[in-house]
């Protein structure tokens, strides 16, 4: 283990509270507070929380929790799952929604070799996010939904109420339909593409805008054109960057492996509980609850 490496990830994760030394926390709650709750709908990330704070002796300890999707400001020391680029006081955790989100890392999909794939840009999603967000969902659709064969993007369901967009649903793929393409798409929806782990961890280029939130894969650090092929906010040169890879196999297949080198850093999974385990300690070292 790098421990260099692993210090500056700790740091990123814990964000402002890095250099603090004591900060008072209000409204705190324990493990028995969640157990007490009526969460459901959201075990997926409360339950695994439960269980790292057990696993790492912080049964009694209290803490700040925020399980939503984040794609507003939070100006509070609190566990979450990911925090917008601008925020740096919430406190990011690997346990909060790991299956959904490194699921498909782990258990790395069947892949075939970039050379061997459909030059076509490919995009599949729900109708999750806000079209006020910056590269949304929506504007991608209206932009270039049937516009250029080479781009074959389309809706998988209709979700949280956006009917209006029934007409650009093209139906639900699996993984393996997008990695039968040299070009994917990796767009927000809620907040994080939740399988942009996958993707970058593919044999496919991977498009998308400037991130605006952050989570344990610390997408803030991914550097564009490097990682992956960088597109406008608003879409506009999606087409012109889909010919620009397609005149410029080589620097594809350089990208490619930069984003596999780059998830590869997350490969070791008693490294990345350790790291978590790291940023607990410091959290419940620098914070002070009623």
């Amino acid at each position: 283990m790098e421990i260099a490496h692993s210090r500056n990830r700790i740091n990123h994760y814990i964000g402002e509270l890095s250099n603090k030394t004591l900060v008072q926390l209000k409204d705190t709650i324990c493990i028995e507070d969640l157990i007490n709750m009526n969460y459901d709908q959201y075990d997926k990330r409360v339950q695994p929380l439960i269980d790292v704070l057990k696993q790492n002796n912080y049964s009694l300890n209290k803490f700040k929790f925020n399980f939503h999707d984040i794609d507003f400001s939070i100006d509070d020391y609190c566990f979450v799952k990911n925090r917008t680029i601008v925020d740096n006081k919430p406190i990011i955790l690997r346990c909060i929604n790991t299956q959904r989100h490194w699921e498909h890392y782990y258990c790395k999909p069947k892949d075939i070799m970039y050379e061997e794939k459909k030059p076509i840009l490919f995009w599949r999603g729900t109708t999750t996010g806000e079209k006020a967000n910056k590269g949304n969902r929506f504007d991608l659709i209206e932009k270039w939904y049937d516009k250029q064969k080479e781009i074959d993007i389309g809706f998988s369901k209709i979700c949280q109420g956006k009917n209006n967009y029934e007409q650009y649903v093209k139906g639900k793929c699996d993984i393996g339909t997008f990695l039968k393409h040299k070009y994917i798409l990796s767009v927000e929806g809620n907040d994080k593409d939740s399988g942009i782990q996958w993707k970058l961890n593919s044999n496919s280029v991977v498009f998308m805008t400037r991130p605006t939130k952050v989570s344990w894969l610390m997408e803030d650090k991914l550097i564009p054109n490097h990682h992956y092929v960088l597109i406008k906010d608003d879409f506009s040169d999606l087409f012109e960057k889909y010919k620009w890879c397609e005149e410029n196999p080589e620097s594809c297949i350089q990208i490619v492996k930069n984003a596999n080198a780059y998830m590869s850093m997350f490969s070791d999974i008693q490294t990345e509980e350790w790291i978590e385990k790291q940023v607990l300690d410091e959290y419940f070292k620098r914070v002070k609850t009623q």
